[in-house]
């Protein structure tokens, strides 16, 4: 009875500092975008996409110094799907989502770049150290040039939605730094309450221990991972920022393909034999299916609107429901495929 009530209290206490830490970490963001005079799309593309995405950093170098690359790859192309069909399939669903013409031209061409540059190393056959390199080296050129640009024409923007008197340079750091440790642990939290709580019921249910892991792995792992960009995201939008949102995804997936699956073919080299048939056959497809699902649709709308005076990108909620509907369908795909 302790270990269900431990549990329980850490579902709701997880929660509710998830809640409020995302709350934090966004408001933090937006005030800090506003004192470095840098726009929200690129504090969203830089601290809060790569905040969020820590952990999948630290568990795929892990991993791959245990010699298990193969993990890192498979995070990387698990979250970039996760975070396009879950994340802004959710976020849409709360609003309509404003698409900057920056990120159609910039941001998202460069991920789709980065993904066909994984796809012709699987396609070559091995996942050397030398594309490691070439992964972390393109986007440390990509990072530095875009910090460049934004400081040149740094001017102090008026975060979108946002009235309340700006906060100092540091109670911004502080509030965005503290919002983001809290939103990770508040997460792990959370994921190990469920994961207790599941491992119980799927012994109450006499499952086997494959069928348990399987199950556990493809819903509360695989949705706990993301929930730091889903709080994050959903956040955001709840208070306007459109930009911090988009930004959020967009550099979360930059820096989950070059940086956590860069470094771990840096620490562990892999043929691409040896990897799973449904990663390399399945899921790197689908990850460059979902962004060009994302990519496309906006360049269309902006295609059509490109000579009005200030066109407006959005997409709507209907393509949040395609967005989810798609998820649901991979993830049945997954464990239909699993067996």
């Amino acid at each position: 009875m302790t270990g269900w009530l431990l549990s329980s209290l850490g579902l709701v206490a997880g929660l509710a500092l998830l809640t409020k830490s995302a709350d934090w970490f966004i408001e933090g963001a937006v005030a800090l975008a506003r004192r470095l005079g840098l726009s929200p799309l690129i504090i969203g593309f830089v601290i809060v996409g790569f905040g969020t995405s820590a952990p999948e950093m630290l568990v795929s170098a892990l991993a791959a110094a245990q010699g298990m690359p193969v993990l890192g790859l498979g995070n990387a192309f698990g979250s970039n799907i996760t975070n396009i069909l879950l994340i802004l399939g959710v976020s849409m669903l709360i609003a309509p989502i404003r698409i900057h013409r920056v990120a159609l031209r910039r941001d998202i061409p460069f991920l789709l770049v980065a993904i066909g540059l994984t796809l012709g190393a699987a396609l070559g056959g091995w996942f050397s150290r030398a594309d490691g390199l070439l992964m972390l080296g393109c986007f440390a050129l990509f990072l530095g040039w875009q910090l460049f640009q934004a400081c040149r024409s740094a001017q102090a923007p008026e975060a979108e939605g946002e009235t309340a008197a700006p906060l100092s340079l540091g109670r911004a750091i502080v509030l965005t730094a503290l919002g983001l440790l809290l939103l990770l642990g508040s997460s792990q939290l959370l994921v190990y309450s469920a994961k207790w709580i599941a491992l119980q019921a799927a012994q109450m249910a006499h499952l086997s221990k494959e069928a348990t892991e399987l199950i556990i792995g493809l819903t509360i792992v695989a949705v706990g991972t993301s929930l730091p960009e889903l709080m994050a995201s959903v956040v955001a939008m709840r208070k306007g920022q459109h930009d911090i949102a988009l930004g959020n995804v967009v550099g979360s997936n930059c820096f989950n393909i070059c940086v956590v699956a860069g470094l771990a073919l840096v620490i562990c080299p892999v043929e691409t034999a040896a990897m799973p048939a449904a990663l390399r056959q399945r899921d790197i497809y689908v990850m460059l299916a979902t962004t060009l699902l994302l990519w496309l649709p906006a360049m269309v709308i902006w295609a059509r609107k490109r000579r009005e005076p200030n066109p407006v990108i959005t997409l709507t909620r209907p393509f949040g429901i395609l967005y989810l509907t798609l998820y649901a369908a991979y993830t049945v795909w997954v464990i239909v495929g699993s067996r």
